[in-house]
């Protein structure tokens, strides 16, 4: 059997398995999921960082310890836990400054993930629930909504984001209380994840199937991680959208 033949006996077979366990919603991460920023994100915190603590950042302490996580856990981690609310609201909006000036450097870039606003649409009109979990903070979310008029899709009751009163992940309350948001079981929703906290998060929280999203992590790597049923590069693949439409529907 031909390489392309096993991945796409696999796709059947997940769509499948998606549609046997009534799957009727959809939870996005936003940052390296719906909007490709891992690279801003990064910058953003080397700098920052350096101005703190006069120390680079390592791979494998932005992959555990920075990506998914709330800035609050980030800035404990690399300051210490005695941080006053105060202290970090200060140190998290400096941080964000030099993100969002990042951004708008982008230029042209500066748009959701290829393929995002045609799914978005699709499930909007299918009339599938759908709902963010997102681990960025009040004013980054207000510059994404702006930015990319998310009120399309989304409303102030369906964009959960880091707002102080839930654990970040990888702890699973976020993704239960982004499916509560939509009416529904962690299990009975896809999430779609590009870090493996985020992953984690997912799992713990029951979620019915996990979609990995390879913005800067190897899909190999993402393959590899416990709970993802199927990786993608983006949402630009019209029969992953259609597939994944069906598996939601009714």
């Amino acid at each position: 059997m031909t390489l392309r033949m096993t991945v796409n006996l696999q796709k059947k077979r997940l769509s499948e398995e998606m549609i046997m366990k009534q799957l009727k919603g959809i939870i996005f991460d936003f940052n390296g999921t719906l909007f490709f920023d891992t690279e801003q994100h990064e910058q953003a915190w080397k700098e920052y960082v350096r101005q703190l603590c006069d120390r680079d950042i390592t791979d494998d302490e932005f992959r555990y310890c920075i990506h998914g996580r709330t800035n609050a856990d980030i800035l404990k981690y690399f300051l210490h836990n005695g941080l006053t609310d105060r202290e970090i609201e200060r140190h998290s909006e400096a941080k964000e400054d030099i993100y969002r000036r990042l951004c708008m450097k982008m230029g042209d870039q500066l748009h959701l993930a290829d393929g995002a606003y045609e799914l978005l649409d699709m499930l909007k009109a299918a009339g599938v629930h759908m709902s963010v979990a997102t681990s960025s903070g009040r004013t980054n979310t207000q510059f994404y909504i702006k930015r990319f008029d998310l009120w399309r899709w989304f409303n102030q009751n369906t964009f959960i984001y880091s707002d102080g009163t839930l654990p970040g992940k990888p702890e699973p309350d976020i993704y239960i209380a982004a499916a509560e948001a939509i009416g529904l079981e962690p299990s009975e929703c896809v999430v779609f994840e590009d870090m493996p906290s985020g992953i984690e998060s997912a799992v713990a929280a029951g979620a019915g199937s996990i979609i990995a999203v390879a913005s800067s992590l190897s899909p190999e790597f993402l393959s590899s991680v416990g709970g993802v049923d199927e990786v993608i590069t983006d949402f630009g693949n019209d029969d992953f959208r259609k597939r994944l439409i069906e598996s939601v529907k009714g």
